[in-house]
Parts: structure tokens; C-alpha cells; sequence
């Protein structure tokens, strides 16, 4: 059994890197229209390999890599001349497009007994910033000049269930996330987690009326009116004498509990917002939703906003794992295809996670894997460039070398108070 689920795996690899197929991404961009020595199939793997590894310093590094996989011996100008082409950043980002739909699979589900299993997704939205070269400032201009003048924002939407990212917008870092958020249309029937940049009432009650759930972190300048007051257990509180009246009036009374569950109005918009007091910073946090009380408690509504850390946790490992950093180019066409190259390498890390985790039915530590897969990816690399007969061998090793070194730390502690606390379980198994 073990051995035909590999088999399963090398099939989606090939599938996937199909040299045919790749070539053909790079010809329909406009990338290349003769098949060289460096054709896209060969950049392609050959950048993935590199950012998949060590840290990429410079031009290069890839260059070094590039010849190493390929067992080539291009110079260091025409591999440069590749890069600097206007159409590398379309082939690169398109072939990340076919990675995320081709390299994803179910990783959490949850258990039919809790709540949220009757959601159809759960999206998390949010975006994170990377500094380029300062030479790259009238390209992609940053928000803080002094600090950071040239630097793109990707804007990203990450499905919390596959641990996959579902689009990736990559804009420069001047241009609001807000622009890039999830259509209301998409999120029909499921629950989106955002940050308090997306409390925009008109998204939310569009979100409302397409049937999806928001619970979205409110600024603490808001000052709705109170329709009704209940504890953290649900029961109605009396003691406000300030019901229908605005949030601001209510203030001074929230620090006497722990924790409130109200229901506001602005206008015709209306809503859930769950009150926690901060003890230790002595401030009320504030968490906007329209699940409805009666299936979903208010400890639930803070426990799932949690859940939104997992796209920080997914940036964490781009920029420490995939090379995501200020190349030394001046080139914009380069640096935006490098970051689109490093991008695919990440999304391949997570993929030999998920293999792994359902393979040998432990739990796997995505970080873990984004830090050690180097060791092992290597052969498989080679395998699909050079010997496809003896992929099923090399991913074999590479996973179960993964599944003893890179097996979640506290798995006990993810159920007590981690991202299992709501109901959520791995999924094991290939079908």
C-alpha cells in the first residue's frame, strides 16, 4: 500500500513538471520560442532547486545551481540574458498559478460534531511587504521610503483546510491590501479571517448577503449603536442602562467583564462583536462577526480568529526559507520573476509536508520541512530532469525522511489550545 501511494505521487510530480507542459507555459507567454539549452522546463526546476535549498545571495548563486542540476555548462551571460527578459515574471507567476492548483490537497477537517464543519471553506486574507533593491523605486515604490523606498506587497488568500494559498496578487508595496480581497461571490458559505485594515462595513454586509461568515479584528475606534449585551455564556446582560445607545457610552462599563458578546448596528448594518479585556495591556480587543451566536459560543469566535496566524506562520517561511529578500538586481524583470521562482519553491516544500504527513499518517511541521527538505530535494530534482525511473525511489526517501524529521513538536498541545481546539484533525491517507 505504501508503495502504490508513492506511486500516486510520483504520477502528480510528473504530471506536474511535465517537461512538455512547462516548455509549452513558457512558449505561450511569449518566454521562448526555441527550445536551447536553457528551455523553461530546465530554468524552472533549476530556480526551484536553488530557492528550495540555501539562501540565494545573487544572480549567480542561481547561475551555479542552474549548471549543477542541468549538468550543464551555460554561461553566466546568456542565463542572465533569460532572466532579464520582460516575459520571465508572466512564465514564472504562471507557472506558480499551475503549481497551487496542481500541488494541493486537503490537510484539516473538521470533526462533524464541531460547528464549523458546516462551513464549506474557511479563507484567510492578509498581506506582507519585501524590500527590493532601492534602485527599484520608481518601479515598485514602498510605503516607507526612508526605510524601504522600493518594495512589493503580495496579497494573499490562503484556504486554512489545504494550507494552500488560492490566489497570490503581487502589486508595489505603496497599493492597499484592501483592493485584493476575496470577491463576496467566493466566499459564499464559508467564513473569511482578516485583519482590522478589512473592516470596511460595505464588504462585510456584501459578504452577508452572498451567504458567507466574516470574523474580521474591529479597530477600537468604532462606535456603533448596542442593540442587546450577553456574557461569555450567553446569557443577556441587564445591568447596561445604556442599551440603543452608542458603543462609546458602554466603554467605561466593559472593563467590569471578562468578556462580552453584543449585537450592533450602524444603520441597517448589523452584527456581531465579541469584547475581551486585556488585562495585562489594560484595553478591549474587539472581534466583528455575523456567525450566529446560537452555533457559535464566543470562546469559538476567539478561538477561531486565531486561526488567522496560520498566514503569518506561511510568511514566516517565505521570508526565512525561500529566499524571499532584496536581490541585487536593478532589474525589475528579475526581481519580480525571482520572487515569483521563490514562491514556487515554497509551495513545492508544502506539498512534500502534506505527502509526507499523509503517508505516514504523522503530524508534519510545515516550518520543518520548509528547513530540511534541501537535504533530500535534490535527488528528486535530478530524478525528473534526468532518470524518471527511479522518482518513485527518491520520493520515497525524501518523504519518509521527513515524516522522522519533521514531525510536529506539541501535536498533544495543538488539540488542548492550538489550531486543533475547535475540532480540526489531520487528514491521513491517499485515495
Amino acid at each position: 500500500m505504501e508503495q502504490k501511494n508513492v506511486t500516486t505521487v510520483a504520477r502528480q510530480f510528473k504530471r506536474t513538471f511535465s517537461e512538455e507542459d512547462v516548455n509549452g507555459l513558457g512558449k505561450a507567454v511569449g518566454f521562448c520560442q526555441q527550445e536551447r539549452d536553457i528551455t523553461p522546463h530546465r530554468l524552472a526546476l533549476g530556480l526551484m532547486e536553488v530557492f528550495a535549498g540555501a539562501r540565494v545571495e545573487t544572480i549567480a548563486d542561481a547561475h551555479r545551481a542552474f549548471n549543477a542540476l542541468c549538468e550543464a555548462k551555460v554561461h553566466y551571460k546568456p542565463f542572465h540574458n533569460q532572466l532579464a527578459k520582460p516575459t520571465f515574471p508572466a512564465f514564472m507567476r504562471t507557472l506558480y498559478e499551475r503549481l497551487m492548483g496542481e500541488l494541493t490537497t486537503e490537510v484539516l477537517r473538521f470533526r462533524p460534531e464541531s460547528p464549523f464543519a458546516r462551513l464549506a471553506h474557511i479563507t484567510v486574507h492578509d498581506g506582507t511587504s519585501y524590500a527590493l533593491k532601492h534602485t527599484l523605486k520608481r518601479v515598485f515604490p514602498g510605503r516607507f521610503r526612508t526605510v524601504s523606498p522600493a518594495a512589493v506587497e503580495l496579497h494573499v488568500t490562503l484556504d486554512l483546510l489545504s494550507e494552500g494559498t488560492e490566489t497570490v496578487v503581487l502589486t508595489p508595496d505603496s497599493e492597499s491590501e484592501v483592493h485584493h480581497a476575496p470577491s463576496p461571490q467566493s466566499l459564499s458559505g464559508g467564513l473569511l479571517l482578516a485583519d482590522r485594515m478589512f473592516f470596511v462595513k460595505d464588504y462585510l454586509a456584501a459578504i452577508a448577503a452572498a451567504g458567507g461568515y466574516f470574523l474580521i479584528k474591529a479597530k477600537d475606534t468604532l462606535n456603533p449603536r448596542v442593540v442587546a449585551a450577553y456574557s461569555a455564556q450567553g446569557v443577556e446582560v441587564r445591568a447596561f442602562r445604556f442599551l440603543n445607545q452608542p458603543l462609546n457610552d458602554l466603554k467605561p462599563c466593559i472593563r467590569q467583564y471578562q468578556a462580552l458578546d453584543l449585537d450592533v448596528a450602524w444603520g441597517d448594518f448589523q452584527a456581531r462583536l465579541v469584547v475581551t479585556w486585556d488585562k495585562k495591556n489594560k484595553t478591549a480587543r474587539y472581534l466583528l462577526t455575523n456567525l450566529p451566536r446560537a452555533e457559535f459560543s464566543l470562546e469559538a469566535v476567539c478561538d477561531a480568529y486565531r486561526l488567522r496566524w496560520q498566514v503569518e506562520l506561511l510568511f514566516k517561511e517565505w521570508k526565512s526559507y525561500a529566499s524571499l529578500h532584496a536581490f541585487d538586481t536593478s532589474n525589475p524583470h528579475i526581481a519580480e520573476g525571482l520572487l515569483w521562482a521563490a514562491l514556487c519553491a515554497a509551495t513545492l516544500k508544502r506539498y512534500c509536508a502534506h505527502m509526507a504527513q499523509r503517508l505516514w499518517r504523522v503530524p508534519i511541521s510545515t516550518r520543518k520541512v520548509a528547513m530540511c527538505l534541501r537535504h533530500v530535494l535534490t535527488d528528486i530534482f535530478r530524478a525528473l530532469m534526468h532518470t524518471p525511473r527511479v522518482l518513485n525511489q527518491a520520493l520515497r526517501r525524501a518523504l519518509h525522511y521527513l515524516s522522522e524529521n519533521a514531525q510536529r513538536a506539541h501535536p498533544l498541545r495543538d488539540q488542548l489550545r492550538g489550531r486543533l481546539k475547535l475540532g480540526l484533525e489531520h487528514v491521513y491517507g491517499i485515495a
